[in-house]
């Protein structure tokens, strides 16, 4: 299990990217900001919220230096057809890469791999230009997360820290 001030497990796996089947790893993300997030299973009402929510500030992320990456553990061709569903995907599938990690090394190396159901619970990591996770957070299933607050802490980090009053401001 990872914990913060530690090294991120080094990775490889198959994304979907704009269509596209590629392979990303930690090496390629190298020197880089990054924010990694699961959800449990692809064709969930709760799942595609969150990927919305995180889609709809991509803009923000990047401005920031950090880049997006979603993951589960379906497969690239499960990604493929959820992301093609309009009611699931009104506005198209996501333009930040999503890992199709079938082989479950990206989610078991994070510790977010939950065996009785074979799939990852819902977590996030943000992770520095030299590899160090700097902040994670999982839940169980049922409860989502906001994308904003990872917005925000990640701003915090590259700004240097904000105060609570800054936060509520942002």
């Amino acid at each position: 299990m990872i914990s913060i001030g530690t090294k991120a497990p080094d990775w490889k796996a198959t994304v979907y990217n704009n269509g596209k089947k590629e392979v990303l790893s930690s090496e390629d993300l190298a020197g880089s900001w990054y924010v990694l997030y699961w959800w449990p299973f692809d064709f969930t009402g709760a799942c595609n919220s969150e990927i919305l929510g995180f889609q709809e500030l991509e803009k923000e992320f990047a401005e920031l230096g950090v880049k997006l990456i979603g993951a589960s553990c379906d497969s690239f061709y499960s990604h493929e057809k959820w992301f093609s569903d309009a009611n699931s995907f009104p506005d198209g599938a996501p333009s930040h890469p999503v890992i199709a990690d079938t082989t479950h090394q990206v989610t078991k190396g994070f510790g977010f791999y939950f065996e009785a159901t074979g799939s990852s619970i819902r977590a996030t990591v943000i992770v520095d230009p030299d590899g160090v996770v700097k902040s994670f957070g999982a839940n169980f299933f049922n409860v989502t997360r906001e994308p904003q607050d990872v917005l925000t802490t990640a701003r915090g980090f590259i700004r240097g820290g904000c105060s609570l009053s800054e936060r509520r401001s942002l």
